[in-house]
C-alpha cells in the first residue's frame, strides 16, 4: 500500500502565514508539523512508501526529508483536488509502481484509530472505495465540507452543497489498485476542475464506494487561523486518546489511563525525559513494596501502594512511545516485572487469608484453598502468555475486555478492593475463574480458527412486522404527546389525592382496611405514572426522528450530532418527570424528610448538569448559524 499526502493547494485563507511555508508544515508542537503528524499515522498502520504531493515551487521544501519522497504535480490556484491526485497516480505508473493508495489531505489531523478502522475495513473488500465518515460532524464542519448520504453499507451521493443527510468526509480515503483507473475517465469528463466528489459520485452509480464510520473519533480540518489554534489544542486530546492501547482493561481504560496520560503527557509538554524503563523499574518497586507491607499487615497501605502501582503502569509504555524510544528489552522487562509483582502481591494475600482466618491452618479447609490458589496465580499467569502467543489480537483484547475481565487492572484493582475488606478469598476465586474463563475462550477460538464458540439453548421466535409499514405523521405524535401530557397532568393530581388519604387513615389504628385500600391506589396511580412517562418520552423521541430529515435540511446539521441533542433533551425531559412518581413513592413509603430533600436535590443537580451541556452542545451545533446572524465572517 502507498501513502499519498495531497499538500499541493495554495492556503489563502491563512494568508500571509502560507507565503513563507504550505500549512502543513505549521508546527502543532514545537518540532511536530501536521505532516510530521500524518506520517506517523501511516507508519502506525504500516504504510512504508510515503508520498507527498506537492507543486514546483514547493519541491525544495519537501525534498531534504528522508521519511518521505516527492512528487511534483502542475497545479494552479482553483484546480479540483482529483486534477492533483490524477497526476500523482500517473507519475506512480510511470514509476511502475501501482499499488493501493491511502489518501490523506495535508491539513488534517486525527486519530490513529482513525486510520486503523479505514485500512482494517478496507483490507476486508479491496473492490471499492472507502471513505472515513463522521456523522457527528457540526459548525463550520458541517457546512464546508464533503457531505456524504449513505444507504446501508454503499455512498449513492456526496457534494459540498448538500446537507449533511449522512454525515461529513474527514479527509482520509482507501483507493484500491483496480480503481485508479476511474480517476482518469472522471477528469477527462470534468477538467482540471475535477474533485473527489465527482470520483465519488461516478463510482457511486456502480455500488463500488463504501464509508467507515468514525463518528466518535477526533480529527479536525484546518484551513483558517481560527482552524489551527483549535487544532494545536485537539492535538493534546488525540495524543492522549491515541496512548490508549485496544487491549487495555476496563479499569484501565476509564481510571488508569485517566491519570498516567496525564502524568506522561505533562511530562512529554515540558520536555522532561526519563527513560521509560527506568520508571517501568520505579513501578514495579512500588509493587513489591505494596506486598511487602501486606506481608507485614500492613494491609491499607499495602492496598493503596498497590493500586498506585497499577495507576502508573502505563506511564512507562506512554512516554516510550510519545519519545519514540520503544524497545523489545523494554517491552520484555515490562511483562517480566509485571508478573513478578502479580505474584508476590497474591501471594501476599493468600498469606493474609491463612493468618487472619481461625483454624484454617488446622484444617482441611487449607488443602482446598491451596488449590484455588495455585490454579488462580497459574491462570493470572497464563492470562499474559496466551494473549502473547495466539492470533486474532482483536478477539483476544474482546474476550479480555468482556466479563468476567482478565486483565492485569481489573486483578490489582480487586486484590486491593479484597485487602480493604478483607475478602481474600473472593478476590482469589474472582481471578481463578475469569482467567480460566479466558484461556477457554482463547483455545475454543484457536480450535474453531474462525471465531468464537457459541451455544444457543433458548431462542425467541420474533414475530415479522406489519406490512406495509408507515411511519406515523408528526401531526398524529403531536396529537399523542399532548394526550400523554394532559393524563399525566390528571393523574398527578389524584396521586397526591390518594396518597394523602392513605397518609390520613395511616393514622388511624381502626381504619386499617381503608388505608389500606388507598395504598392500593396510590401504588397504581403510581405505575401508571412511571408507565405514561416512558411513553410520553419514547413517543418524543419518534417525533424527534420523524422531524430528523426536515431539521437536517433547513439547518445543515449531521445526523449523529442531532441525536446527540435529542437525546440529551429527552434525558432532560425523563429526569424531570422522574421527580414526581419518585416523591409520590418515598412519601408513600413514609421515608424521612431529610433523605427526600437529598434526592430530590440531586435530581436537580442532575438536570441542570445535563440543561448546561444541552445548551453548549447547542451552540456548538448551531455556530454557522450564529456567526451567520451576528455577522461575523469565518477567519
Amino acid at each position: 500500500m502507498i501513502g499519498l499526502i495531497i499538500a499541493a493547494g495554495y492556503g489563502t485563507r491563512l494568508k500571509p502565514f502560507t507565503l513563507e511555508k504550505p500549512k502543513t508544515l505549521f508546527e502543532l508542537e514545537p518540532g511536530v508539523s501536521i505532516l510530521d503528524y500524518i506520517v506517523g499515522a501511516f507508519r502506525e498502520v504500516g504504510v512504508k512508501e510515503i508520498y507527498v504531493v506537492t507543486r514546483s515551487d514547493l519541491e525544495a521544501i519537501f525534498s531534504g526529508r528522508s521519511d518521505i519522497k516527492v512528487l511534483v504535480v502542475d497545479v494552479a490556484e482553483g484546480d479540483g483536488n482529483l486534477w492533483t491526485l490524477h497526476q500523482a497516480v500517473e507519475a506512480l505508473r510511470k514509476l511502475r509502481l501501482e499499488d493501493d493508495i491511502l489518501l490523506s489531505m495535508s491539513d488534517h489531523i486525527y486519530e490513529f484509530n482513525l486510520v486503523k478502522k479505514l485500512t482494517k475495513t478496507a483490507f476486508t473488500d479491496m473492490s471499492k472505495v472507502y471513505f472515513c465518515l463522521d456523522r457527528r460532524a457540526r459548525g463550520r464542519d458541517a457546512v464546508e465540507g464533503l457531505k456524504i448520504l449513505v444507504d446501508d453499507q454503499y455512498v449513492i451521493l456526496s457534494g459540498k452543497n448538500i446537507p449533511p443527510y449522512s454525515g461529513v468526509d474527514t479527509g482520509v480515503f482507501f483507493i484500491p489498485r483496480t480503481l485508479l483507473s476511474h480517476i482518469g475517465e472522471v477528469v477527462n469528463e470534468k477538467g482540471r476542475k475535477a474533485t473527489l466528489a465527482d470520483f465519488v459520485n461516478a463510482l457511486a452509480r456502480s455500488n463500488l464506494v463504501s464509508f467507515v464510520d468514525v463518528s466518535g473519533l477526533l480529527w479536525q480540518d484546518i484551513d483558517t487561523v481560527e482552524d489551527l489554534v483549535k487544532a494545536r489544542r485537539l492535538y493534546w486530546k488525540i495524543l492522549r486518546r491515541n496512548l490508549v492501547k485496544d487491549t487495555d482493561g476496563v479499569i484501565s481504560r476509564y481510571v488508569n489511563r485517566k491519570f498516567s496520560t496525564l502524568i506522561s503527557l505533562t511530562m512529554y509538554k515540558h520536555r522532561v525525559f526519563v527513560h521509560p524503563n527506568i520508571i517501568t523499574l520505579l513501578v514495579a518497586i512500588v509493587g513489591i513494596a505494596a506486598s511487602a507491607l501486606i506481608f507485614a499487615g500492613h494491609i491499607y497501605l499495602g492496598a493503596l501502594l498497590a493500586l498506585l502501582s497499577s495507576l502508573l503502569d502505563g506511564v512507562d509504555g506512554e512516554l516510550a512511545r510519545l519519545y519514540r524510544v520503544q524497545s523489545l528489552f523494554g517491552a520484555l522487562l515490562d511483562n517480566i516485572l509485571d508478573r513478578i509483582v502479580d505474584t508476590l502481591i497474591m501471594t501476599a494475600l493468600f498469606y493474609r487469608l491463612v493468618v487472619e482466618t481461625q483454624g484454617l491452618v488446622y484444617s482441611q479447609t487449607l488443602f482446598e484453598v491451596l488449590v484455588v490458589f495455585t490454579l488462580s496465580l497459574l491462570g493470572s499467569v497464563l492470562v499474559s502468555y496466551v494473549s502473547n502467543a495466539l492470533h486474532g489480537k482483536e478477539y483476544i483484547a474482546r474476550i479480555r475486555n468482556s466479563f468476567p475481565w482478565a486483565t492485569r487492572d481489573v486483578r490489582i484493582f480487586v486484590f486491593s478492593i479484597a485487602i480493604f475488606f478483607r475478602a481474600y478469598a473472593y478476590a482469589v476465586l474472582y481471578v481463578g475463574i475469569a482467567s480460566w474463563w479466558f484461556i477457554i475462550r482463547a483455545i475454543l477460538h484457536s480450535l474453531k480458527g474462525e471465531g468464537p464458540v457459541t451455544w444457543r439453548f433458548i431462542s425467541r421466535f420474533k414475530l415479522p412486522p406489519i406490512t406495509p409499514q408507515i411511519a406515523k405523521s408528526y401531526s398524529i405524535l403531536l396529537e399523542e404527546i399532548l394526550v400523554y401530557f394532559l393524563f399525566l397532568t390528571v393523574l398527578s393530581f389524584l396521586a397526591g389525592l390518594a396518597i394523602d388519604n392513605a397518609l390520613y387513615y395511616s393514622e388511624s389504628s381502626q381504619l386499617y382496611i381503608y388505608t389500606l385500600v388507598w395504598q392500593l391506589i396510590a401504588i397504581v396511580e403510581i405505575t401508571l405514572l412511571v408507565y405514561l412517562s416512558v411513553n410520553f418520552v419514547k413517543t418524543l423521541a419518534t417525533l424527534f426522528n420523524v422531524l430528523k430529515d426536515y431539521v437536517i435540511e433547513r439547518l445543515w446539521i449531521a445526523p449523529l450530532v442531532y441525536a446527540q441533542l435529542a437525546k440529551r433533551l429527552l434525558l432532560l425531559i425523563a429526569t424531570l418527570l422522574a421527580r414526581f412518581p419518585l416523591n409520590y413513592a418515598m412519601t408513600l413509603a413514609r421515608i424521612s424528610k431529610e433523605i427526600t430533600e437529598l434526592c430530590n436535590y440531586l435530581i436537580t443537580v442532575i438536570a441542570l448538569v445535563i440543561l448546561v451541556l444541552l445548551v453548549v452542545d447547542a451552540v456548538r451545533t448551531f455556530e454557522h448559524i450564529i456567526q451567520r446572524y451576528l455577522k461575523i465572517p469565518w477567519k
